[in-house]
């Protein structure tokens, strides 16, 4: 409903959305959702972004490894990336915690659109302005840039830790028979779904031939897209500071 009473406009709303979003009251309650469920996972997120890109290169640790401490600590590593030690409730809490962020990302590329005169303008670092500023654009132009990698990153985990579901979505949306076993894009689809997760097959960079710089290469970038949601993180949790903690701690030492 509109302030007179009369039926809101969707098509008008669509409209103001794409050319100036920021006056837009849905705008504010998706800020606070965006925010504090950011806030909320952040070092979930955190964790998880790290210790993906160290396993990135999981093959040339456990290769580099001279003891068995060092090969104990890299099955270390990876156990608690996929279940925090925990078993099957640990894979759970990992992909719900995932799936949240699915959440968070959608969220935040619904918050970063400037409207069509400005969108190309928010892709980019405007450098003279306060850091507080320059915080706030690094979040944006990183949750932008990075939101593909992110998504699949979060998708793909969601998979790993529940695969029976997405495979029997996948048979629902194409029934399998014994003219189309292996040959369905569902099955295709959920291959290659698990093996960007990881950025590598067989030890080896997605797209590659063998060890070499196309292996290197892939896997450097693999390891920097997966620190993205630690950096989002980061820059939002110094916004937060920014926006929300330093203001109330100044009305607490003003009263």
């Amino acid at each position: 409903m509109t302030e007179r009473g009369a039926p809101t406009n969707p098509a008008g709303a669509w409209a103001r959305w794409l050319r100036e979003p920021r006056g837009l009251a849905f705008r504010k309650w998706l800020f606070q959702i965006h925010l504090w469920s950011g806030l909320v996972l952040g070092l979930y997120v955190f964790f998880i972004s790290v210790t993906g890109s160290i396993l990135v290169y999981r093959n040339e640790l456990q290769q580099a490894a001279q003891s068995q401490s060092a090969m104990r600590a890299v099955t270390w590593l990876m156990e608690v990336h996929e279940d925090f030690l925990l078993g099957r409730p640990g894979e759970i809490i990992n992909g719900s915690a995932a799936a949240a962020l699915l959440l968070i990302i959608a969220s935040g590329l619904v918050l970063w659109w400037p409207g069509v005169s400005r969108w190309q303008r928010a892709l980019l670092i405007r450098t003279h302005v306060g850091w507080r500023r320059l915080v706030w654009d690094l979040h944006g132009m990183l949750g932008v840039w990075t939101f593909a990698a992110s998504f699949i990153f979060a998708l793909s985990g969601i998979y790993l830790c529940f695969p029976e579901s997405f495979h029997a979505f996948a048979d629902w949306l194409q029934p399998g028979n014994a003219s189309n076993a292996g040959e369905r894009l569902v099955d295709w689809l959920l291959y290659w779904l698990a093996f960007l997760h990881f950025g590598r097959i067989n030890g080896i960079g997605i797209f590659c031939d063998g060890a070499g710089l196309c292996d290197q290469a892939v896997k450097a970038t693999w390891a920097l897209f997966g620190l993205a949601p630690a950096a989002m993180f980061v820059t939002g949790a110094v916004m937060w500071w920014n926006r929300v903690l330093r203001r109330s701690l100044a009305r607490l030492r003003a009263s």
